[in-house]
């Protein structure tokens, strides 16, 4: 048995073994072996940004050469303007489009061709909800304070979903937990959520007063918060997160509005 920090679980019969993947980063006890290399996808639309993907591989537990990425796939991004591209990999090797960018209410698909397999997904952008405001929230119990975003679910807008990224100093903590919201039942309301910053090193506070906080407020459509919700629980249900890609591929594809609020953290102590 070992003690692993990883992002996901791969659960293969009565195996599981885990493989790293986005920004967060959850410690688990597994019993591992060797396991057959699955593809592994991460695909990002950004409002007003070039879409962007990301194939590699999953690993023996036993290879610690890191998680590569792979050479030689076709990315292929369409949306429902009739704009089609082929990514080229760039030398950080990301595969990333030179004219396909995020365009609020447009849906895109994804085809990913590796090995003479393809892999599928569709995303849309939902419509742009913007943060009111960005506050510090102390916890009695704890020795710093951390992010609360205040929003306004849109009235009339069904089955909103919310992501959001903190970055502190400029940098995303890689154990920090992602926050991720279903507006399913609070339709045109008030929305005040306090953000998780918390960090497996008990003696570290990983907000300081002074530190510049901000935080990525991203919309995005259900196929992508389930992943983003599973990956959450994957300490709890032992499972793969549950992906939006077709084919037997692990990861995501998400097309996302993107707003950003900064605020310098103080409190009192």
């Amino acid at each position: 048995m070992k003690s692993i920090k990883n992002k996901y679980i791969i659960v293969l019969s009565a195996l599981a073994v885990m493989l790293a993947v986005t920004s967060c980063e959850k410690e688990i006890d597994v019993d591992l072996n060797s396991v057959t290399p699955r593809i592994q996808i991460e695909g990002i639309v950004k409002q007003d940004q070039l879409a962007k993907v990301r194939v590699s591989h999953t690993l023996d537990f036993n290879d610690n050469s890191g998680y590569p990425f792979l050479k030689g796939a076709i990315v292929k991004i369409s949306d429902d303007a009739g704009n089609t591209e082929i990514l080229q990999q760039d030398n950080t090797g990301w595969y990333v489009a030179q004219n396909i960018k995020g365009v609020i209410g447009r849906s895109y698909n994804l085809s990913v061709t590796y090995e003479e397999k393809e892999y599928t997904s569709t995303s849309k952008i939902p419509p742009l909800v913007k943060l009111d405001s960005l506050s510090m929230y102390k916890i009695p119990v704890m020795k710093y304070a951390i992010p609360m975003i205040h929003f306004c679910d849109p009235k009339g807008e069904t089955n909103q979903y919310y992501r959001c990224l903190v970055y502190i100093n400029g940098k995303q903590l890689p154990d920090v937990n992602e926050m991720v919201l279903s507006a399913e039942f609070m339709d045109g309301s008030p929305i005040h959520q306090f953000l998780p910053v918390f960090i497996n090193d008990d003696d570290v506070d990983p907000i300081k007063q002074g530190d510049e906080i901000e935080v990525e407020f991203q919309c995005i459509d259900k196929g992508a918060y389930t992943f983003f919700y599973t990956l959450s629980r994957i300490e709890d249900s032992k499972t793969n997160p549950t992906s939006n890609i077709k084919g037997g591929a692990l990861g995501y594809f998400s097309a996302s509005t993107v707003d950003k609020m900064t605020i310098t953290a103080e409190w009192e102590e």
